[in-house]
């Protein structure tokens, strides 16, 4: 299944056998919802190669030390150390591989944070892996209880389909643990392209102290689902939009104001600003609903959209849908993004674009479409863009979930076992976000 899921993103084959379906973020989900393939939808025609070299979009040397950022934006593809990567043992005795070989651990604790395990009582690394003992004290839920779900989650086990544990919420995370640990091998997975040297003028106005506004337009896992802030619980970690955002802010010594919306169903806004200094202002906008496809996204943009950005203007727009458009083209759904894109553009002519390609939801389930076939429309549509001048790139977040699930478990990282981060994945999501829109190697 591993190989499987790395041959779909790189090659584009198998795509029926390990496609995706949905990234709602409501609890009743509907493995049928957006199955019917639109074939009346254009188009987007292939776009000669763009011009730009890596040297042109990649560079933008910044005054800032890498080691100065948050834990959380810790690049996490680089270094020999890592916090708080999740694991979600199933039976006592079982052994998980991490994403790298584990050379010591420092601490295993409780998703929260708030109970720590023992080495040699409740868990010991062999072969660099971690395995938990007969009478370990970190909760498993049993095989009995994982493969026992109410239907709504169908994988295949051994040839067989057989209904698999999900939940929003705890339900997973009450299961997953925290692990901080030291490693000597490097990532020699997917790394994602940096494009900082193409948001130029998104740059000169954060280097002159400008405010500026930066807008995420997305379905669930852009609302938050499942960071435990938006869910409300410890350790109350931020989705991947608010942690980028509020690492730019660090970076030059801003605030971020957020603006609440009113709208319907859109995502939780912290209640003070991030205030990392007094040069200038990032107003964060953040309207994005669970549940919407790309469709949902062209239909809503003059109510969810439109009015914010006429008051506050763009200066970069991110969108990310796409989860909820498995039984889509991906055609279809790369020409919805292009009209949103066109609506930005319409509205905010300077503005920087970034197309987040959607994650992978569970491989092997009923929940598989054309999901993992949406990335390369995606950036045929970002070249096509930016050899018309327009500063746009994709963040290949289907790209970094394959290449991740060649060493761990679905359940490992997922917030509910279908289709939305938990708090480790979601760091990832900002990870290759910070990567695409920054760059480590930009930083001192």
């Amino acid at each position: 299944m591993k190989k499987a899921v790395k041959a779909i993103v790189i090659f584009i084959v198998l795509a029926t056998a390990l496609g995706l379906t949905s990234c709602n973020s409501n609890t009743n989900l509907n493995p049928n919802t957006n199955t019917n393939p639109d074939t009346n939808s254009p188009t987007i025609a292939p776009a000669e190669p763009t011009q730009e070299t890596q040297e042109m979009t990649g560079h933008r040397p910044l005054n800032f030390k890498a080691e100065d950022l948050t834990w959380e934006m810790q690049n996490v593809f680089s270094g020999n150390y890592v916090k708080n990567e999740t694991v979600m043992f199933i039976d006592k005795g079982d052994t998980k591989e991490l994403l790298y070989r584990i050379d010591s651990v420092i601490s295993v604790k409780s998703y929260s944070g708030k109970k720590t395990y023992v080495e040699g009582q409740d868990y010991e690394v062999v072969d660099g892996k971690l395995r938990i003992t007969e009478d370990s004290k970190i909760p498993c839920i049993t095989s009995k209880k994982y493969y026992a779900g109410d239907g709504t989650l169908m994988v295949e086990v051994d040839g067989v389909k057989k209904p698999v544990y999900w939940g929003e919420g705890t339900v997973m995370t009450n299961y997953q643990v925290n692990v901080e640990y030291t490693h000597s091998d490097t990532w020699n997975g997917y790394k994602q392209k940096c494009f900082a040297g193409i948001y130029d003028k998104l740059y000169s106005k954060l280097e002159a102290g400008e405010d500026v506004t930066i807008v995420f337009y997305g379905d669930s896992c852009t609302y938050g689902a499942a960071s435990s802030y938006a869910y409300g619980y410890a350790p109350y970690q931020y989705s991947y939009a608010l942690l980028v955002t509020n690492a730019l802010a660090d970076i030059f010594g801003y605030t971020v104001h957020y603006e609440r919306s009113k709208l319907p169903d859109t995502g939780p806004m912290p209640k003070k600003d991030h205030v990392a200094g007094d040069r200038g202002t990032i107003t964060y906008i953040n309207n994005s609903v669970g549940g919407w496809t790309t469709a949902d996204g062209v239909s809503n943009f003059d109510k969810y959209a439109k009015p914010y950005i006429e008051k506050h203007g763009c200066d970069l727009f991110v969108v990310d849908l796409g989860g909820n458009d498995g039984g889509r083209s991906p055609e279809t759904t790369a020409a919805n993004d292009a009209a949103i894109i066109d609506k930005v553009r319409e509205l905010a002519p300077d503005s920087g674009i970034i197309i987040m390609s959607t994650l992978l939801n569970r491989p092997g389930s009923n929940w598989a479409g054309n999901d993992a076939l949406q990335e390369p429309r995606l950036v045929e549509l970002s070249e096509k863009l930016r050899n018309e001048g327009v500063p746009c790139a994709v963040c290949g977040i289907t790209s970094m979930t394959a290449s991740v699930l060649e060493h761990i478990k679905f359940e490992d990282f997922s917030g509910n076992n279908i289709n939305h981060p938990n708090d480790f994945w979601a760091r990832l999501y900002a990870n290759t976000l910070f990567e695409t829109l920054v760059g480590y190697e930009n930083l001192n």
